[in-house]
C-alpha cells in the first residue's frame, strides 16, 4: 500500500526519495489505521517538505485513505425493510422458523468470532459498508488498478473489481431466489448490486484521477526535453524554462551528493593520536583525511547567430542553473566578435542576461577564427590540464578561417576539448561546414540540440570533474 501511495503523492508533483519511502513504510507499521489524523500528521512530516507539497498531500492523503464511513451506505434502504421483515417473521410461527434460522446462520459471518470470510451477498444483506469497502480495496489490488492510465478504462476495471469481490456468485444468488419465489429479497439484491456498481466506479474515478494527475505536463514536458531547440514553440517557453530548473535541481543534488560523499574521507590515525594526547590516548576527537575534491574549471564558447542561439540560450540557462556545483564558470558568446557574459549572467536576471547577449552579440556574419582568437586572448594564458573548453556552434563559417589553429592551442593545454554541434552528424562536413578540422582538436565531440542531450552533456561534465 504505501508504494502505491508514494506513486500517487508523486503523480501529485511530491518529491519522495526511496529513504522517504522506507520511512513511510516505518510509520505505517508503528501508527497503523486507528489514529488516521496522526497518521497522516506523521507521514506529511516525512513526505511533504514545502507549503505547496503540504497542500498536495493533503488532498492525496484524503483521497487515497476515505473512510468507509464516508462512504454512502449502499444498503440504507434494505436495511430499514429487512428490519422490519425481521419483525415480521418474528411474529409469524411454525413456517417462518426455519426461514430465520437461515438469515441468522447468514449473519454469524458477520460476528466478530466468526471465522469464515463473508460473501459479497452477506455483505449486502447486512449492509456491511466496512466490510465492503476493505474488499473493494482488496479487489482493486487483484485487478491491477495501480496501472490504470486512463479515464476510459474506468469501465473495465470497475467491472475486474466487481468480478473480484464476487459478481458471480451474488448473480447466482439472484437466480436462485428468483427461482425459489423470493422476488422481494431478489430485488433488494439487485438494488444493492446497483449501488455497489456505482460506488466502484466513483472509486475507480477517484483512483484513475489521483494516478494520472498532471500525467498531461509530464507528458508535455517529456516531449519538450526531447525536441530540437531551433523548433520550439514560444507558447512553451515558460514550461521549458521550469522544466530546465527541474532538471538543473536533479543534475545539482546528483552530484552535491557524490561531492559530499568523496569529502567524507577515512581516519587519519596520526591527526587523530595528536589531537587526544591530552586525553591520555582516548579517542574523543576524530580526525579524518581530507580528501580535496576539485570543481571543474569550465571555459563556455557559445556561437549566438542563426538558428544556433535557441540551442546557446537554453544550454547556458542550464550550465548557471547549476552554480551550485560547478561555479568556475566563463561564458563567452560571439557571432562575429566573442564577447565575455560571465559577469552579466552571475548577477543579473539569468532570461534578460540571455537577451541583451544575443542583442550585442548575435549580429552578423559569423566567423569563427576571430571568435578563437579574441577567446584565447582573453583566456588562453590560464588554461591547464584542469580546465574544460566547451564550443556550442555549427561549425559554419562561411567559408572563412574556421579557427582551428587556434583550437588546437587549447586542445594542447586543456584537460578535455568538448565540441557540441546542434546539426545531426548526417550534416557534419557538407557546405561550409568546418567540422573535420575543428573535431580533430576535440577530445569529444557531439550532437546537442535538445534539452535531453544538453542535461547528459552537463551530468558527463559533472561525473568527470567530481
Amino acid at each position: 500500500m504505501i508504494a502505491d501511495f508514494v506513486r500517487i503523492l508523486r503523480a501529485a508533483d511530491i518529491r519522495v526519495s526511496p529513504a522517504e519511502t522506507l520511512d513511510a513504510a516505518e510509520i505505517f507499521d508503528t501508527i497503523g489505521f486507528d489514529d488516521r489524523q496522526i497518521l497522516k500528521h506523521a507521514l506529511g512530516q516525512t513526505l511533504a517538505k514545502t507549503e505547496t507539497e503540504k497542500l498536495a498531500f493533503d488532498e492525496a492523503f484524503e483521497s487515497y485513505f476515505r473512510l468507509p464511513e464516508e462512504t454512502p451506505p449502499p444498503m440504507a434502504a434494505a436495511q430499514e425493510e429487512g428490519e422490519s421483515d425481521d419483525k415480521s417473521a418474528e411474529q409469524n410461527s411454525g413456517e417462518g422458523q426455519p426461514q430465520e434460522g437461515a438469515q441468522n446462520g447468514g449473519d454469524t459471518s458477520d460476528s466478530p468470532e466468526g471465522g469464515a470470510p463473508q460473501s459479497l451477498t452477506d455483505m449486502l444483506e447486512n449492509n456491511d459498508t466496512a466490510a465492503m469497502q476493505a474488499a473493494m480495496q482488496q479487489a482493486a489490488t487483484e485487478a491491477g488498478l495501480a496501472n490504470a492510465k486512463l479515464f476510459t478504462q474506468q469501465g473495465m476495471f470497475s467491472r475486474r473489481i466487481m468480478e473480484a469481490m464476487g459478481l458471480a456468485e451474488l448473480e447466482a444468488r439472484i437466480r436462485q431466489m428468483n427461482e425459489g419465489g423470493e422476488t422481494e429479497k431478489a430485488d433488494k439484491l439487485r438494488e444493492g448490486r446497483a449501488r455497489l456498481f456505482d460506488a466502484v466506479q466513483d472509486f475507480v474515478e477517484r483512483q484513475i484521477a489521483m494516478r494520472t494527475k498532471n500525467a498531461g505536463r509530464l507528458l508535455r514536458e517529456d516531449a519538450l526535453s526531447r525536441i530540437r531547440l531551433s523548433n520550439l514553440d514560444k507558447s512553451d517557453m515558460k514550461i521549458m524554462r521550469e522544466l530546465i530548473r527541474k532538471l538543473a535541481k536533479r543534475l545539482a543534488s546528483r552530484h552535491s551528493r557524490r561531492r559530499k560523499k568523496a569529502q567524507r574521507g577515512v581516519l587519519d590515525i596520526r591527526r587523530t593520536m595528536r589531537a587526544n594526547v591530552a586525553y591520555d590516548g582516548k579517542l574523543f576527537n576524530l580526525a579524518w583525511r581530507r580528501v580535496k575534491v576539485e570543481r571543474p574549471k569550465l571555459i563556455v564558447l557559445c556561437d549566438v547567430s542563426g538558428s544556433v542561439a535557441a540551442v546557446s540560450r537554453f544550454f547556458l540557462m542550464f550550465l548557471y542553473s547549476l552554480d551550485e556545483v560547478m561555479p568556475k564558470t566563463r561564458s563567452f558568446v560571439f557571432s562575429n566578435r566573442a564577447g565575455e557574459i560571465t559577469d552579466v549572467l552571475q548577477e543579473g536576471d539569468l532570461e534578460e542576461a540571455m537577451e541583451n547577449a544575443l542583442r550585442q552579440y548575435g549580429g552578423g556574419s559569423t566567423d569563427y577564427g576571430m571568435s578563437m582568437m579574441d577567446l584565447a586572448e582573453a583566456t588562453l594564458d590560464a588554461v591547464d590540464k584542469k580546465t574544460t573548453l566547451m564550443v556550442l556552434g555549427d561549425a559554419r563559417s562561411n567559408y572563412g578561417d574556421p579557427g582551428h589553429l587556434v583550437l588546437k592551442e587549447f586542445y594542447e593545454r586543456a584537460g578535455r576539448v568538448i565540441f557540441l554541434n546542434p546539426e545531426p552528424e548526417t550534416v557534419w562536413d557538407t557546405g561550409d561546414s568546418e567540422m573535420k578540422k575543428l573535431g580533430a582538436y576535440c577530445t569529444h565531440k557531439q550532437t546537442c540540440n535538445s534539452v535531453k542531450h544538453v542535461e547528459r552533456v552537463l551530468d558527463d561534465l559533472l561525473r568527470l570533474s567530481s
